[in-house]
């Protein structure tokens, strides 16, 4: 029995992919503010039992639809009696992001042959923006794999004879399911790239084979029951708050028209590198519209020009565009093995290439810069990336050998990152575990409140619906209505401008550092203010 080569490259994908996404996917706590609401929000579902409305702090939460709630709550009750922690609300997430992996190397394969689908495979995984949102629970990635199998699902249905019709209506499911995950951005995306798509081929004309009638149908059954169950409220919000006046005045995301030119480099590298030489290598085509890069081409800069138009900007909401970029990688670097291509290609691929080292040169120097002190681990991540780029510069090795020596070192140094300096820098510098823990342990039940700014993940880890915010100014109310027994968690500068005042009604129970900060536990004493 002959092993065919695809099978081996799939193999490797989804070992790599799977080293990747989960090695420590539940021992990092949930970060910033995104995380632990998506999460918190899950929870509080499972514990009402209402799987419909989306509530965060006791309110309606509009920020997205349903369908990243539902991966959450669905990986709780399967695999952990409906409790959620780091690892079960990550893990659908993680199992999106080595599908959408496996997607392109099955697009890759029909663009170009299966070793272009596995090096777009592979670039996909090393993009350090697509890598570590798959081991996140936010709803970009489950967005970015929607939009990736409705594309692929096109394709494949533009390009097929026979089940034509079929593909075509299964890509609706894909866009519906995205529509779920983050509304009107999963049907625009794809709908804008097929439209180009058949636009610059002049074939317009196959709109009409769409099958737009039935796969409407199957769009509204699986999109529409959730929207009419939830609250009018919820589409009101989320159509007009967070779609409309998100893309035209930004809200909290503002950034200026050129934002996406200066910060997307790194955290779409390596494959971003690879762009200039899939430009070139398209322009030299004879026949630019039967190119098999044009669809990764439009795939890339629709997406880049939308998200540009927008006036809320952040690196994330690029993620539908990587799995694009990894398959310009993937043609790119193919024909640069095959020899093919002018000299320019040539010395564009050996900057791509020199680029993508780069990026990994200063990533690897990360735990210098946040003072993270590995020793032996530290010189390897450090080293690997200036040897082997040295290796790759010396002239009379073969490009094959090359190239799998550096994919290699790809792996070891983002293994070595999740193996050992997100674990460390988590601990110290974003983890809001410790400081619940010692809050628990003297709190218990006990009404708790806080005293300015803190992120989402102190109020999940502390298993509460919300911590009530109180100010200065409304100090004396609360400790009035609350008496004693009840405790404040504040900044230690805080505490220093009031404790003149109200040293005699708190008492500090504790204080304590917590990611560089320090932070003091206060309790009232209920003694009557002072005259």
């Amino acid at each position: 029995m002959v092993v065919k080569p695809w099978t081996y490259y799939l193999a490797i994908l989804l070992v790599a992919g799977s080293v990747l996404c989960f090695t420590n996917l539940g021992k990092i706590s949930l970060w910033n503010n995104n995380e632990p609401r998506y999460a918190h929000t899950a929870r509080n579902m499972l514990e009402s039992g209402d799987w419909i409305t989306p509530v965060y702090k006791g309110k309606l939460r509009a920020d997205k639809p349903i369908l990243t709630y539902w991966l959450i709550m669905a990986s709780a009750n399967l695999l952990n009696h409906g409790k959620v922690n780091e690892f079960i609300a990550r893990l659908p997430f993680a199992i999106l992001g080595i599908l959408g992996v496996i997607v392109i190397f099955l697009f890759g394969t029909s663009l170009g042959g299966a070793r272009v689908g596995f090096i777009s495979g592979l670039a996909l995984l090393f993009t350090l923006e697509y890598i570590t949102t798959a081991r996140r629970c936010l709803p970009d990635m489950a967005l970015c794999f929607f939009i990736t199998l409705t594309l692929f699902l096109f394709y494949k249905g533009y390009s097929s004879r026979e089940k034509k019709g079929l593909f075509y209506i299964l890509s609706y499911i894909p866009a519906a399911l995205g529509f779920l995950t983050k509304g009107p951005v999963a049907i625009v995306i794809p709908g804008g790239v097929a439209f180009i798509y058949l636009a610059i081929r002049r074939d317009l004309k196959e709109i009409k084979g769409l099958r737009i009638l039935p796969g409407l149908i199957i769009f509204l059954v699986i999109v529409l029951p959730w929207f009419l169950a939830v609250t009018p409220e919820f589409s009101k919000e989320f159509f007009l708050l967070h779609n409309l006046k998100h893309f035209t005045k930004g809200l909290d995301h503002q950034k200026p028209w050129y934002f996406y030119f200066e910060a997307t480099s790194i955290p779409y590298a390596p494959a971003i590198f690879f762009l200039p030489a899939g430009v070139w290598l398209w322009k030299k085509e004879e026949d630019k519209t039967r190119s098999p890069l044009l669809l990764p081409l439009i795939w890339t800069f629709f997406p880049f020009l939308i998200f540009s138009l927008a006036a809320a900007k952040r690196v994330i909401y690029l993620l539908p565009m990587a799995p694009a970029l990894a398959l310009i990688a993937g043609l790119s670097i193919d024909s640069f093995l095959k020899g093919e291509g002018e000299k320019i290609f040539q010395r564009l691929m050996h900057l791509g290439v020199g680029l993508a080292f780069l990026s990994l040169i200063l990533v690897s120097f990360l735990p210098l810069y946040f003072e993270l002190q590995y020793g032996l681990w530290l010189s390897v991540l450090s080293l690997l990336p200036l040897s082997c780029l040295t290796f790759y510069l010396l002239k009379g090795a073969s490009p094959c050998p090359k190239s799998l020596f550096c994919l290699g070192l790809f792996f070891v140094a983002y293994a070595l990152c999740f193996l050992h300096f997100q674990p460390k820098y988590d601990w110290l510098y974003r983890s809001a575990k410790p400081l619940a823990r010692e809050i628990k342990a003297v709190v218990g039940h006990a009404p708790l409140y806080r005293m300015g700014s803190f992120d989402a993940a102190l109020e999940f880890y502390l298993n509460r619906p919300y911590l009530p915010k109180v100010s200065p100014r409304g100090l004396d109310r609360v400790l009035k209505g609350s008496g004693s027994g009840s405790y404040i968690i504040t900044r230690e500068k805080y505490w220093r401008r009031l404790s003149g005042k109200y040293k005699l009604r708190l008492r500090v129970v504790f204080t304590t550092i917590s990611r560089r900060k320090r932070f003091v536990l206060l309790e009232s004493t209920g003694s009557k203010p002072s005259k």
